[in-house]
């Protein structure tokens, strides 16, 4: 659909607006979801699986940044993708936001 594809134009960012913080929202390519648990297992506040057991994001802020970054690394399909946070304040954030960078 429209609205998936416009999300997976690549997002170029150079190191400097990162830094200054900005804000991207993750994103799930749900069609291609397994049901495999990981991402509900890690924060059911942040994912949940819509009526046709796919996975969702049902609150991007439903928890730690870091939980959208574990969540990428675990999810089967790897169609998690977390985006960039957007309290930059939470205990090793830069650590957080390399590990997603190839999930973005």
């Amino acid at each position: 659909s429209m609205v998936n594809s416009v999300f997976i134009e690549p997002h170029p960012a150079s190191t400097q607006e990162i830094a200054d913080g900005d804000y991207m929202a993750p994103w799930i390519d749900t069609e291609e979801c397994t049901e495999c648990d990981e991402c509900i297992l890690i924060n059911s506040n942040i994912f949940e699986y819509n009526a046709d057991k796919k996975a969702i994001i049902k609150n991007p802020d439903g928890g730690p940044y870091r939980d959208l970054v574990k969540a990428a690394e675990k999810c089967t399909a790897e169609i998690i993708h977390p985006g960039l946070p957007r309290d930059r304040s939470e205990k090793d954030i830069e650590k957080w936001i390399k590990r997603a960078e190839k999930f973005n």
